[in-house]
């Protein structure tokens, strides 16, 4: 299926759930709106007497006041606040993979923004403009994005008030200041468990659903954002307070943030209610016509101003997404991406048939880089390719850039692996921390002979193997896929899973593409091993013994697939990988390494490998930093080892009719169309 079917098939699968889920939602929104209108009837109930007082010519007189100055630092303020809200935007594009650019993420979100704020229905009108604003982005992919713009403002919004109340708490109706620190310390110390879930665990499971927590580092960026947009919106409340009124920022902020929740939570346009009533219930020694003109011209300045110009933007043609560097998710489908890999000299490219594993492309540099995503890491493996064919080179300072903003447009850190020493140069020359990983162990068949001493141990597993009958033969034709997957499914059970994100995973189309050897007793298949092959080089993928192979059966399939290879004219036969023995490590590494070794076989297939007096060759991870090198080397070891399930294509879903269809088919028909 191509990138352009995956892309509608997911969309239609999108809108069905999203059809299902309508009632919910539904439900839900009514839910918030009841908590709003209970929230403002307890407001104005408990303000009954202070509110009946007040005087509407005063209100007016008080807003008269306020000069062009103040005016004039409202709107500076209101500048900057809208700054920061444009950025939770490109944030969350970033986060979901949407492959939009920052600048036209900032648009959308600042516009989109702006017009919820002052007409309410945050979730509809908010997708709706977002929908408008990128044309190539679905209702759906939109619906998303606000959502989860909303979700994180909230969630900053409650750290950065705990944060607040716990440096300068406001007396609440009811509560002592030291029951509000002591819930704004309870804020924290949620906000401060959040982080390290984000730290430690790849994805938090909820049912069906994979939540991915952002990384600490851009959760204290949505943080700092969320301090910069909130204080200068205080700002400008603050500047528009008649003169005379005696009330400091330091005072404000805190009434202003509580406020702010309250007039979120109800729902109404702007807070409309909520907002006014709070204020005036924290801030009980501040005049109240003088508080109301401040949130009056407040209103004008950050809510009426800025959606008057985000009409003019959503009114002119959206602008382009942009370029940047993009990830082809089904690689192998591009016949330009298939050719280059085609040529290239690394057969483990092959790993992308798996499907878990795609190419970063980038417009600045030729051909592409195999890459994966292993929790919050974006890992670029082995070597670029197609960047000097018919042979693949070490990455150009373009490529390692493409992979650190691709990286940060997921919200992800970057990370390379497994990597030759020449590309480790290059990287480490690039200020990027490097280590050695691994250990390839290879073998040249054109030149291969059993008659060393040091193969004496490996000859006598080939006679015993002969002895009990083995015949081992290159697959020729059909694949017997039944016998092969009763061996694998023995195989995975006896050993609680498979590995996978850089090793291969069984199933009957991915060996369908490989380099196979099988190995018989009597007519009966015991056990088989696939390699990646290209025109030079077999790289060893899946070793199958079935619990009647003989000993000295994985070693012969390995021999008869090194005759086969130099039949071929193959060059280089790679056993793949060993993990560097943790007697060889130093610092805090050898605990891992020695943990690693613990594990099922590690010590086993060592030996095996080694039997056969292969030669060696380093292999690296890098990472922009000390720090990053050593996340993202925990990411790919949970991902080697825990790997998501495999998900095989699907067709295409049929979203049902609803009421609301032909309103989606008339706002898109006034869509413009992408400009692509």
């Amino acid at each position: 299926m191509s990138d352009h079917r995956k892309g509608q098939a997911a969309v239609a699968e999108q809108s069905v759930q999203e059809t299902a889920a309508r009632p919910l939602r539904f439900g839900a929104a009514a839910g918030r709106q009841v908590l709003g209108i209970a929230l403002v009837g307890a407001f104005v109930w408990a303000l009954r007497d202070r509110l009946a007082m007040l005087d509407g010519a005063a209100v007016m007189a008080a807003l008269g006041r306020v000069d062009a100055a103040q005016w004039a630092l409202a709107l500076v303020a209101t500048c900057i606040s809208f700054a920061a809200l444009a950025q939770y935007d490109a944030i969350i594009h970033r986060l979901l993979g949407t492959g939009t650019a920052a600048r036209p993420a900032r648009r959308a979100g600042w516009t989109s923004i702006a017009l919820s704020q002052t007409i309410g229905f945050g979730l509809v009108s908010g997708a709706l403009v977002r929908w408008r604003m990128l044309p190539d982005t679905s209702l759906a992919r939109a619906t998303k994005i606000t959502a989860t713009v909303a979700a994180t403002f909230l969630i900053s919004w409650a750290v950065l008030t705990a944060h607040v109340l716990l440096i300068a708490p406001v007396s609440l109706p009811g509560l002592s200041l030291a029951t509000v620190q002591g819930f704004a310390a309870l804020g924290l110390a949620l906000g401060g468990g959040l982080a390290l879930a984000a730290l430690i665990l790849p994805g938090i499971k909820l049912g069906r659903l994979t939540l991915r927590l952002p990384a600490p580092a851009v959760m204290a960026q949505i943080l700092g954002l969320a301090l910069i947009d909130t204080a200068f919106a205080a700002l400008a409340l603050w500047a528009l307070l008649p003169p005379g009124t005696e009330l400091g920022l330091l005072t404000l902020f805190p009434a202003f943030l509580l406020a702010l929740g309250a007039g979120f939570v109800s729902g109404t346009p702007g807070g409309v209610g909520p907002f006014e009533i709070t204020l005036v219930a924290l801030l009980p020694a501040t005049p109240e016509p003088e508080l109301l003109a401040a949130i009056l011209a407040w209103r004008i300045a950050y809510f009426g101003l800025p959606a008057l110009a985000a009409m003019a933007v959503v009114a002119l043609r959206p602008a382009r997404a942009g370029d940047a560097p993009q990830i082809v998710t089904a690689p192998l489908d591009c016949p330009q991406i298939a050719h280059l890999v085609a040529q290239d000299r690394q057969a483990e490219l092959g790993l992308m048939r798996q499907g878990d594993l795609g190419v970063l492309r980038c417009d600045r540099a030729p051909g592409g880089w195999m890459t994966g995503r292993a929790g919050q890491t974006l890992v670029a493996l082995l070597d670029p390719f197609g960047t000097a064919p018919p042979f693949g080179t070490a990455p150009t300072a373009n490529m390692l850039h493409a992979l650190r903003e691709a990286a940060r447009a997921e919200g992800r850190r970057a990370s390379l692996y497994k990597i030759s020493p020449r590309s480790a140069a290059l990287a480490r020359r690039a200020g990027w921390a490097v280590a050695p990983v691994a250990t390839e162990v290879w073998l040249a068949p054109q030149s291969y002979s059993l008659d060393t001493p040091a193969r004496a141990g490996l000859r006598r597993k080939l006679r015993k193997a002969a002895k009990a009958g083995v015949i081992i033969t290159p697959a020729e034709g059909p694949l017997p896929l039944a016998e092969m997957t009763a061996i694998a499914d023995q195989w995975r059970t006896a050993r609680g899973g498979e590995r996978g994100f850089s090793m291969g995973r069984f199933t009957p189309d991915y060996v369908a593409h490989q380099q196979v050897m099988l190995a018989y007793v009597k007519g009966t298949l015991v056990g088989f091993a696939s390699f990646h092959a290209n025109r030079t080089e077999w790289v060893l993928d899946l070793m199958r013994p079935g619990t009647a192979a003989p000993d000295g059966t994985m070693q012969a399939l390995i021999a008869g697939a090194l005759s086969a290879a130099k039949e071929a004219g193959v060059t280089r036969l790679s056993l793949a990988a060993l993990p560097p023995r943790a007697e060889d490590i130093t610092g805090p590494a050898v605990h891992i390494w020695r943990r690693a070794e613990k594990g099922a076989g590690a010590a086993g297939l060592r030996q095996f490998k080694m039997s056969f007096a292969p030669q060696l060759s380093q292999r690296y991870i890098a990472a922009p930093s000390s720090p990053t090198l050593a996340l993202a080397a925990a990411d790919i070891a949970r991902a080697i080892h825990r790997p998501a399930a495999l998900v095989p294509p699907k067709a295409a879903l049929v979203p049902r009719k609803t009421a609301v269809a032909p309103v989606i088919a008339m706002l898109r028909n006034l869509r413009p169309a992408s400009t692509r």
